[in-house]
């Protein structure tokens, strides 16, 4: 994919028991391709590893309202203390998932999932239909950008970069699509107590 991307959405066809993804860019063109609940569950994972490596989820002060949710009766340290102090790279599993939480939560909330799907795009696979996703990698490029790249049924490979916000959005969709099509994968990113917003199921 060359052209740089412009918009990303999700749907779950009950007929296909598959979930469209589609890619339009920013030279009004977009690739159609499916996406077996298999490959969801396989993808999933290697999203939320890239979100686990992220630097800010080992060092740095721990956020407003990230603290843990418990203490013990010898820590007495103050919200004001833990927002000042520097958390050692052993911080719990349990900061670490509030922190991803509230991470994707306010990555979701300033997104734009208001618009529709972008009409009038040169349907890329207008001779083949939509294409099957069998395989790809998920890669980071660095702190902030991610690489993804698909493999097809039919050969072909689709590449395209995702910043932190817009691979929160696309976990966000994953999440709401795998609940429509009741697939059971229990996906959250974090704590799954965070609430997250409901969205339309696009982002730009």
């Amino acid at each position: 994919m060359t052209s740089p991307l412009h918009q990303l959405t999700m749907t779950y066809s009950p007929e296909q028991d598959r979930v469209m993804l589609r890619i339009g860019t920013k030279e009004n063109t977009e690739y159609q391709l499916w996406m077996t609940r298999r490959f969801v569950r396989i993808m999933w994972r290697a999203l939320i590893k890239i979100m686990e490596e992220d630097p800010n989820l080992t060092s740095g002060p721990v956020p407003k309202n990230q603290a843990p949710k418990e203490r013990s009766s010898g820590d007495q340290a103050t919200e004001d203390q833990a927002s000042r102090e520097k958390v050692p790279s052993d911080r719990t599993p349990e900061v670490k998932d509030a922190i991803m939480a509230m991470q994707h939560h306010e990555s979701v909330q300033n997104s734009d999932f208001s618009q529709k799907h972008a009409k009038g795009n040169v349907n890329l696979m207008a001779n083949t239909g939509a294409l099957l996703v069998i395989g790809g990698q998920v890669k980071p490029v660095n702190e902030d950008r991610t690489r993804i790249n698909l493999k097809t049924d039919k050969g072909t490979g689709i590449e395209f970069f995702l910043n932190k916000k817009l691979l929160h959005a696309l976990c966000h969709m994953i999440i709401k699509s795998a609940q429509r099509a009741q697939w059971d994968l229990n996906l959250a990113v974090g704590d799954p107590d965070v609430m997250v917003p409901a969205d339309t199921g696009q982002i730009h």
